[in-house]
């Protein structure tokens, strides 16, 4: 079988459903079943830098075909690129396994329809309205739709030389909306290709959430009783937008696969073809390895060797939270958890910090951040404008502060940098410190968002012994009252942030804060209640944390749930032929 994944993060992880990607293409219940994987996506080509995870290039525009690479195929993409008015780079792209030394090594195809020729482009716009009133007027000045609208066609015949007579045995995949295009276009021009719309998110209610928060506790409060909903539809509809057009029409494919029972339940909300096209819920899966307890607490103490060198004290705990610098992960609620915690800690005379991880600029030259850190003793201090916080960490940053203002027993750091070590984040940084520490060391790792499809990072510290601190809303709940039923252990602490009633009416905002607060304060008293002292309770924590995150590892979930639902997909069993490499064939490699 072949699996076809149209991604705008085929060449590189860059969020979400590139850990996703990490952490399915390399799971063996995924390799068991599928013999050839193919990852499109749109890039600038030739690249700005060099891929760093593309291992062997095959073909690429203006360049001689490698001899990898059969002569008909290389006409035929000669063909397209005339065709079309493109630039294409195909090779092979080793996809690193999380937590391990071994990668899956895949097949990549990218596209560059900057300069893509206005005549075909406007025959598929065409056939999108008959078929789909997919009105492309409307969003042709948004690059966001062009640019995927001008990829479906090169990338369908692309598709269709790779495949050949093996059409009937592939699966086009569309990784949220930007697969779209082709997918819609594939059950136009290519029916005996199969397609799945994979929805990690649905783009309208997200934006709803993020920039009407007074909406938030009231809409989730509506999901969970199923009370309300309609005037929800029509105001997701209202709000329109090209993502609306698109995700809207995602039940033309023959599956759609959701990362959430959540995700599945507001799919509805779009339109009520939703409810006749069969949806399976195929949750996301976490990167587990074990540990022992000395590396565990090793880990803890670079942790807090880091805290004190930033914060000019040794905390008793250091919590850590990674995230997206968006509204949606709501890291207010950390800290009005921290407010409670600094009450109490205070007069037990104990302290703590809170580590936020989220960038919004890129990744700063290191010696940026020594320079910063040398200035003004970044990133316990910020300053408003590159190299230091830019658009989505500004808010943040300057809440830390006003917080460490008058915080007695905690601090919270926003460190806006990509990684966790020397290299990248500092002298403070203790030599030989990586970003896995921080994983392994996190005493909790908070993810309280108001809108989280899955949220594989809050879940990221429970096989390493430490406390997810995970909104209800969030994805991963479902899954996780799937694997442990009703008796979570107490790595995990649940958050329930809800309006009093369900109505779609929106609420003050001081009720929200009032709300947000008392949950907060629950939090805080029974955070402190788990937090382990002795060695003893580290160890019991490190056992019931590895007991729960092993059954959500991606190798479980890709057995439990993402084989069945491709099988019903294809309404057959998926066995993958006995291994022989070719030019299109996946194979393994140790690093």
């Amino acid at each position: 079988m072949t699996l076809i994944h149209v991604t705008h993060e085929a060449h590189e992880k860059m969020g979400g459903i590139g850990a996703v990607l990490e952490g399915l293409l390399t799971a063996r219940a995924y390799q068991n079943v599928v013999a050839r994987t193919l990852l499109v996506g749109a890039a600038e080509l030739p690249p700005r830098q060099p891929l760093r995870e593309l291992q062997t290039t095959l073909y690429e525009t203006g360049a001689n075909a490698s001899p990898g690479i059969s002569a008909p195929l290389a006409e035929t993409f000669r063909r397209i690129e005339t065709t079309y008015g493109v630039r294409l780079l195909y090779g092979w792209r080793a996809v690193p396994c999380p937590l391990a030394t071994r990668h899956a090594l895949v097949e990549l195809l990218l596209i560059d329809v900057r300069e893509a020729k206005p005549a075909p482009v406007n025959l598929l716009k065409g056939e999108l309205w008959t078929a789909y009133g997919l009105a492309s007027d409307q969003f042709e000045r948004d690059w966001g739709y062009e640019e995927w609208v001008r990829l479906a066609a090169p990338a369908l015949d692309a598709v269709a030389a790779l495949t050949a007579e093996d059409v009937d045995d592939a699966v086009l995949i569309s990784h949220e909306f930007m697969g779209l295009p082709a997918l819609l276009a594939a059950r136009l021009r290519m029916p005996g290709l199969r397609t799945i719309y994979w929805a990690h998110e649905v783009p309208s209610v997200r934006d709803l959430i993020e920039r009407e928060s007074q909406h938030r506790l009231a809409f989730d409060q509506a999901m969970e009783t199923h009370q309300g909903l309609s005037p929800y539809a029509a105001m997701l509809k209202d709000r329109g937008g090209f993502k609306h057009a698109l995700v809207s029409r995602a039940h033309c494919a023959h599956r759609i696969f959701a990362v959430s029972d959540r995700i599945a339940r507001e799919l509805e909300l779009l339109a009520a073809d939703f409810r006749r096209t069969p949806i399976e819920v195929v949750y996301n899966g976490l990167p587990v390895r074990p540990i022992d307890l000395d590396a565990r607490l090793h880990s803890r103490s670079l942790l807090q060797r880091y805290a004190e060198a930033v914060t000019g004290f040794s905390p008793d705990f250091v919590f850590t939270h990674v995230a997206r610098p968006v509204a949606s992960k709501a890291i207010e609620r950390d800290l009005a958890v921290m407010e409670h915690l600094d009450d109490l800690l205070a007069d037990r005379g104990q302290k703590a910090v809170l580590l936020v991880l989220a960038t919004d600029g890129g990744r700063r030259d290191p010696d940026l951040t020594l320079q910063m850190e040398a200035e003004y003793g970044w990133p316990l201090s910020h300053r408003v404008g590159w190299p230091d916080l830019v658009k989505g960490e500004v808010p943040i940053g300057q809440a830390a502060e006003q917080y460490n203002a008058w915080a007695r027993a905690t601090r919270a750091v926003l460190i806006n940098q990509f990684g966790l070590s020397r290299d990248t984040c500092g002298n403070r940084v203790p030599e030989g410190m990586t970003f896995q520490d921080l994983r392994q060391g996190s005493d909790a790792e908070f993810g309280q968002s108001s809108y989280e499809p899955f949220g594989i990072a809050q879940l990221e510290t429970l096989a390493f012994g430490g406390i997810s601190v995970v909104s209800r809303v969030c994805g991963c709940a479902q899954l996780l009252a799937r694997v442990a039923g009703k008796d979570l252990p107490p790595n995990v602490l649940m958050a329930h942030y809800a309006a009093p009633c369900a109505t779609p009416e929106p609420l003050q905002e001081s009720d929200c804060r009032r709300i947000e607060h008392e949950v907060a304060a629950y939090l805080a008293k029974e955070l402190l209640k788990r937090l382990p002292t002795t060695r003893a309770a580290f160890g019991e924590l490190l056992e019931s944390g590895w007991e729960l995150a092993q059954k959500m590892s991606w190798q479980a979930v890709c057995d439990a749930y993402f084989v069945p639902a491709l099988e019903r997909c294809l309404g057959r069993p998926c066995r993958r032929p006995p291994h022989r490499r070719t030019g299109h064939r996946v194979s393994l490699h140790k690093n």
